[in-house]
């Protein structure tokens, strides 16, 4: 009896000791097979990478992507000695089969499985990306056991801003001054457009106009000089990579100071004055009331 506890013992540790060692005899295989991959056959060749050759993934990849609403995002998986195994990509939040191979398996057909013949590459197409569709996902090869590489999508809403509030009053012959911020965007904007009353501003009809559009700042500046009642309207502010932004300009003659402030707080001031003007100006015409008797 103590003859077979031990027979089952020594077993037992061998067969643990050989699985602990399964990566590394794995790795050699690999090894072997490429240093010698010239001298076999095609047929022996595609044996060894379907039975005999382990996938891996390639590291190099980015695995933490930042999308902007509505802007088609990419994940790249790269796999390795990947033989007659399937790629597949699995939403993590809720094990949600997305793709297996180049076939889609899900109704959302914003999701797509890109992939060339002969590339080791793997790509996972979101097209018009929303906050909801931030979190893990998955590129799961079908070995046994499975592996998986985990990439990590973060969408945002980048949306500019014309500093200042949303209506702006300028005196007639002041000039006009704007600036746009795209600070939410991931990356600097390749273009910032103005518009005036949704057409692209047009610099050669009206001279004084100068834009200063800087990429890294991701700041964008509007001056027009000289500002006349015709320069009055909606002005936009519109980023390559983010959601417009626009401003009202009132352009007014003669002399409102008060009405120089910008939006409608200026507006509030206007008439804080108009309304102080009245109680200054009208206590000269006020009397004062008759006093009740006392004890009535």
């Amino acid at each position: 009896m103590t003859q077979v506890t031990a027979r089952t013992a020594h077993r037992k540790c061998k067969c643990n000791t050989m699985n602990a060692n399964l990566p590394l005899i794995a790795a050699f295989i690999n090894f072997i097979v490429i240093c010698f991959a010239d001298t076999l056959s095609p047929e022996m060749q595609m044996y060894w990478e379907n039975h005999m050759v382990q996938p891996y993934f390639d590291n190099t990849t980015k695995r933490e992507v930042t999308a902007i609403a509505g802007q088609t995002c990419q994940l790249h998986c790269r796999v390795k000695s990947l033989g007659d195994r399937a790629v597949s990509w699995i939403r993590k939040r809720d094990l949600h089969i997305l793709t297996v191979g180049i076939l889609t398996y899900t109704n959302d057909q914003r999701f797509q499985s890109l992939h060339t013949d002969g590339s080791d590459e793997w790509t996972l197409r979101i097209t018009s990306p929303q906050a909801r569709d931030s979190g893990v996902y998955e590129c799961q090869v079908s070995t046994e056991p499975k592996i998986s590489q985990a990439f990590r999508v973060n969408v945002v809403v980048s949306k500019a801003n014309i500093l200042g509030n949303s209506e702006l009053f300028v005196k007639s012959g002041s000039d006009i001054n704007l600036t746009c911020e795209a600070l939410q965007s991931p990356q600097p904007p390749s273009f910032i457009y103005w518009y005036k009353g949704g057409r692209v501003i047009n610099y050669s009809q009206r001279g004084g106009i100068s834009v200063l559009t800087e990429q890294q700042t991701r700041t964008s500046r509007l001056v027009i000089s000289r500002a006349s009642p015709s320069d009055s309207g909606n002005y936009t502010c519109a980023p390559s990579n983010s959601d417009s932004a626009s401003v009202v300009v009132h352009v007014i003659k003669g002399e409102h100071p008060a009405a120089m402030q910008h939006g409608i707080n200026g507006a509030n001031v206007a008439h804080s004055s108009t309304y102080l003007l009245l109680l200054v100006r009208r206590p000269t015409q006020w009397r004062a009331a008759p006093e009740w008797p006392v004890g009535r």
